[in-house]
């Protein structure tokens, strides 16, 4: 750790970090004395352009207030996403298109743990079936696209570096980065350094074992061979110990991402093609869980995890909107447990055995307009999947069940998109979508071996007979946009046969010390969930600017059980008032009380909350570029309040007071 905050330290001695605002989320440049900096926006997601601007702001704030997307939280950090209802394999998470599966069986390294705002360019997202480009789903995707150098900054060497301080758990963000471009070569490199103690909730309580400890690093180096040819080279580290997790029965010792990919970019001048990318990438994730800061731990454990992901893709599109991508990644995962018993020999269980995990992937998609500001599209994939566990000490351990887990399942998947849009008079525009999706068992589900689950307390065995879940969605979006609004509203239905879903085994006993018996997971007739977003942005005047978002999502069984982890009704609100270099924002948010829980799974009734924060910041020009200085106090309140999503019902920060220094040059 020492040797990363002395590099970080050298960065901070050559380069400054900063920003421009400005009052809309559009391209912005800004010159000061041959300065060159530039961000550009995504026109399709607002709430990601409005809160990214903000220097206080984490990748999962800004995820949080994205459409559709809540956030499961364990403890402080490592928070996994999940889009309406769906979650874990049900959904896509990558990085730059990348497949990465997390290490952890437990679920404390989702992808989305590996992105800090440093690195990260944009965050894509689609729902249902319409997020299958990258692979087949139910749930929809979550695609980070990391920083790359700018090209257009010709030789200047230009960067940034970043240090904010968090009062509620004595936190410390360092973050920095550097990019220059020399000829045909350019160069990218960016960190983060994350430090916090345990932090105090809104009644005053202390929550033990929640503070956490990380360095990230990323790197592009990026070659033009030609005008319409490019290489580009990416590795992204991240590296955490002693994590705490205070609504889980164990923490993180240390953890371990090594992600590394080679992009060929080639761009066609003819009439018909575009552009065609080809990307070979690794991936090795590490993780081992940790008791020993636990008081009264009946069993000293050893938890570590191992996973190793290589794939490729080729994406080649045409003039005429028409993408085709061909795929194919190959998976291993395995998880041990390792038992301490006092006066007893040492015991050793994997509780995820070692097993195999392809996928080869075509998938096409074309948008083609029609008179009358009229529109179709489509996107369709189709997936040839083959799991299997790997010979070793695992597949013994389920011989005690008579199963063979070597025994290679197989499986043909189909997603399907179709939509229809129209404009009207310019300013309107409405569209309809059906789609069709499917989705295979993760590895937990199908090799899960005694996975004890912290929210229902039952350990988990899984079901090697396990089928494909098949997803019936149909939406419906209406979009407005004029120079002083923009609003959006979606509706949609989903109707999903095969839902995997847990129930008890009856005559088994559990192995984890404390849990409550042995479930696995097996095949319901169909789970439904329905509900919709809405967002709007409106320019109250040239420098004041709100934000609205609101989701909404009701899921249930096929004999009216409400499915586990549905979030209520929540509402995000932002005022923003921006006038020269000063920026000053106003946030209101607020959820609705859940009290339509799955009691089987271990849900607990939510209460409602009102959050409050404000944030500022100001921007000063000096010579070589912009200090900008921000402070933010957020839950206001103090309120004591915790989200539906929270495994464990531990209640989140307190009032909490942020200080941010930036510099860019």
């Amino acid at each position: 750790m020492i040797w990363r905050i002395i590099i970080l330290l050298l960065f901070a001695q050559t380069y400054l970090l900063g920003q421009q605002q400005t009052s809309k989320d559009s391209v912005k440049t800004v010159d000061l004395n041959e300065v060159c900096i530039h961000e550009s926006a995504d026109p399709e997601n607002q709430s990601f352009n409005f809160y990214k601007s903000s220097k206080l702001a984490t990748t999962e704030d800004i995820l949080s207030r994205m459409e559709g997307v809540n956030l499961i939280r364990r403890g402080a950090y490592g928070l996994e996403p999940t889009i309406r209802n769906y979650s874990a394999g049900q959904t896509n998470i990558t990085i730059d298109g990348m497949r990465i599966y997390g290490a952890c069986t437990d679920k404390m390294d989702p992808v989305s743990i590996y992105i800090e705002p440093v690195n990260l360019q944009s965050i894509q997202v689609a729902h249902g079936a319409a997020g299958a480009l990258n692979g087949s789903t139910i749930g929809g995707q979550i695609n980070f696209n990391l920083k790359e150098p700018d090209y257009f900054c010709n030789k200047k060497l230009h960067g940034q570096f970043s240090q904010s301080y968090a009062t509620v758990n004595n936190g410390y963000n360092t973050t920095a980065s550097l990019q220059q471009t020399l000829n045909k070569f350019s160069y990218r490199i960016s960190g983060a350094l994350r430090d916090a103690d345990n932090y105090r909730s809104g009644s005053g309580t202390i929550i033990q074992n929640s503070g956490y400890h990380k360095s990230n690093v990323s790197t592009v180096l990026a070659y033009k061979i030609d005008s319409l040819q490019s290489l580009k080279l990416n590795y992204l580290g991240d590296w955490g110990k002693n994590i705490g997790y205070p609504a889980l029965p164990m923490d993180v010792g240390l953890a371990k991402a090594n992600i590394a990919s080679l992009t060929h970019q080639l761009l066609f001048k003819g009439k018909y093609l575009q552009a065609n990318e080809a990307k070979v990438y690794y991936n090795s994730i590490y993780h081992q869980m940790d008791d020993t800061h636990r008081s009264n731990i009946a069993m000293h454990m050893d938890m570590p995890g191992w996973s190793t992901t290589y794939g490729f893709y080729n994406n080649i599109s045409t003039k005429k909107d028409f993408n085709l991508r061909l795929d194919y990644h190959r998976a291993q995962t395995r998880a041990d447990m390792v038992m301490y018993p006092a006066n007893e020999p040492i015991m050793y269980l994997q509780t995820l055995p070692e097993n195999i995990f392809s996928d080869m992937g075509l998938a096409m998609s074309r948008k083609i307009s029609l008179k009358h500001k009229q529109q179709v599209g489509f996107n369709a994939r189709v997936d040839y999947i083959s799991q299997s566990g790997m010979n070793g000490a695992g597949v013994k351990q389920w011989e005690v069940f008579d199963t063979d887990i070597t025994e290679v399942k197989r499986n043909v998947l189909k997603n399907f998109n179709l939509h229809y849009g129209k404009f009207f008079k310019d300013k309107f525009f409405a569209k309809i979508t059906l789609g069709y999706g499917e989705r295979v068992a993760t590895s937990n589900e199908r090799y899960g071996y005694y996975l004890f689950n912290r929210q229902d307390q039952y350990d988990y065995l899984g079901n090697l007979s396990l089928k494909p879940e098949k997803s019936f969605q149909s939406e419906l979006l209406f979009r407005y946009a004029s120079k002083k609004a923009e609003c959006s509203l979606n509706f949609f239905y989903h109707h999903t046969n095969d839902y995997i879903y847990a129930y008890r085994m009856a005559g088994y006993s559990q192995m984890t010390p404390g849990a409550l018996g042995l479930k696995t997971y097996t095949n319901i007739a169909y789970a439904e969930s329905r509900g919709g977003e809405m967002s709007l942005k409106y320019y109250i005047s040239e420098k004041l600017t709100y934000i609205g978002t609101a989701k909404y999502v009701y899921a249930l069984t096929n004999n009216g059980t409400p499915l586990p982890l549905v979030p209520p009704l929540k509402l995000q609100q932002a005022l923003r008032y921006a006038f020269k270099f000063t920026q000053i924002q106003l946030e209101y948010d607020y959820a609705a009380s859940q009290k339509r829980v799955n009691q089987d799974y271990g849900d607990k009734a939510t209460p409602d909350f009102h959050l409050l924060n404000f944030r500022v910041s100001h921007n000063f020009k000096i010579k070589y570029g912009i200090i900008q200085i921000g402070a933010a106090c957020e839950n206001i309140l103090n309120a004591n309040y915790r989200e539906h999503l929270d495994i464990g019902q531990v209640p989140r920060f307190g009032r909490n007071f942020t200080l941010n220094l930036s510099v860019l040059f």
